[in-house]
């Protein structure tokens, strides 16, 4: 196994939450007042997926000329019922099994907050985790590395037998910046590759067979 300890975003990486998300976001502009025939979901998908739904916000916010904290409530109401059924993706659980089996150990990065971990419960995913980071950890959004960097000192873990998975540049940046190797998990060919990362898959089986687990 080429690392002992892997380090996983949660959103595009474990479970495709991002067509509830841009629902849930194109739901929000409707509300805001945008016409429905108006909002290209794909270009809203693109601003998440290749940078943040924070970058999302600030484009259509100043693109329709709405008020971002009016926008972001109504889209908090809704966007946990509008992921509520995403699953994962093809390949995940059987990897992070292996990495169990194999005496490796799992660590969640997240930005969401701990409801992650119910999220993750439901999938029969969080028993394979060993710890995890939410936004309820209060560390700096990624890519400060600073909620890495805590897992890594609780667990005395060195960086080098580390690695962070991710669906975007700032998940591969927030793992070099902490020392640790980075995979991009790129199943479109959506991501410009910025921050060049030690592998770059389309499917999880990719990954698996690439890190011989």
């Amino acid at each position: 196994m080429r690392y002992q300890h892997y380090f996983w975003d949660f959103d595009g990486t474990l479970v495709n939450t991002y067509p509830g998300m841009v629902r849930a976001f194109s739901d929000a502009l409707v509300a805001s007042g945008v016409n429905d025939f108006e909002i290209d979901t794909e270009a809203i998908y693109q601003a998440m997926r290749q940078h943040s739904v924070g970058t999302a916000f600030q484009r259509f916010m100043a693109e329709y000329q709405l008020d971002e904290e009016r926008l972001r409530k109504i889209y908090q109401r809704s966007v946990g019922e509008a992921i509520a059924n995403a699953g994962v993706f093809d390949g995940v659980a059987d990897l992070l099994s292996a990495i169990v089996a194999a005496g490796g150990h799992n660590y969640l990065e997240t930005h969401r907050d701990k409801g992650a971990l119910d999220f993750l419960g439901d999938l029969g995913l969080a028993d394979y985790f060993t710890d995890m980071v939410t936004a309820d950890d209060h560390f700096p959004r990624k890519p400060d590395p600073s909620g890495l960097q805590s897992l890594l000192t609780r667990y005395d873990i060195d960086p080098k037998a580390a690695i962070m998975i991710g669906d975007r540049n700032l998940d591969i940046a927030a793992g070099h910046r902490a020392g640790m190797a980075g995979a991009m998990f790129d199943p479109e060919h959506m991501i410009v590759d910025e921050s060049q990362p030690e592998v770059r898959v389309t499917r999880m089986a990719e990954l698996q067979e690439w890190l011989s687990v």
